[in-house]
């Protein structure tokens, strides 16, 4: 019997114009002036920090493989990039939440498959710090604490869809492949656990991929996500 959930985050707990939260996104860090910080080529060093992140091979943590490589490709500090980071993570970041819309269902299917004993675990994918990822979730209308496990860029060496990415949750809980569920909108990046042993339910509201492509797992909206949750049984 399967006794864990994973749950990605945007597109899934939260509903999220994903476009217009990355044109947000960018918008707000050219306006804080950070990028000017990193110089002339500000946009493609910090460019290159996501795709370090992205690229993560496990041999540093993700916030210290981008601190690492802007900072060498900028000639900035670390500890500085990092207190500016935080700055905007801390008062600019929360200007995004009008991309995001709280799903009702969504809040009810955790809140029906903790009551029933399943284990939590909230695989967002880690390119951002427990700020910003914190301040998601509450978005969701969900906390932090709803969650036995979060991933943040500073616990974590690896970003969907590579397989370590899962496979360094299950470690870290105990947890195994077929103990566990994994629900998400990207048919790549969460569906790809499916290939590890999760049971996978794509949710339909805002996929991300060729539906085509998706491995066998289940599939619906919000409405079916809780209908599943409501069907499965006390651990």
């Amino acid at each position: 019997m399967r006794k864990a959930v994973f749950f990605d985050l945007d597109g899934t707990l939260l509903s999220l114009d994903m476009e217009r939260f990355t044109q947000t996104y960018f918008s707000l860090i050219r306006q804080s002036g950070f990028l000017e910080l990193l110089g002339k080529n500000g946009d493609k060093v910090f460019g290159s920090g996501i795709y370090a992140i992205l690229n993560n091979d496990g041999a540093l943590l993700n916030r210290d493989v981008f601190l690492k490589t802007v900072s060498e490709a900028s000639g900035v500090p670390e500890s500085t990039i990092l207190a500016v980071m935080d700055a905007f993570y801390k008062n600019e970041f929360p200007k995004i939440k009008a991309c995001s819309r709280r799903e009702e269902k969504a809040v009810e299917t955790v809140r029906t498959l903790k009551e029933k004993g399943y284990r939590l675990i909230l695989s967002t994918n880690p390119i951002f710090p427990s700020a910003a990822t914190n301040m998601r979730i509450e978005w969701a209308g969900l906390c932090p604490g709803d969650f036995e496990y979060v991933s943040y860029y500073d616990n974590s060496h690896y970003c969907k869809p590579n397989p370590e990415y899962f496979i360094e949750i299950l470690d870290k809980t105990g947890l195994r492949a077929k103990d566990c569920y994994v629900v998400g909108n990207d048919i790549q990046e969460d569906m790809g656990a499916v290939a590890l042993g999760f049971e996978g339910f794509l949710v339909l509201d805002h996929v991300i991929g060729d539906i085509g492509k998706a491995p066998v797992c289940v599939q619906g909206n919000y409405s079916d996500l809780l209908g599943f949750a409501k069907k499965l049984p006390p651990v």
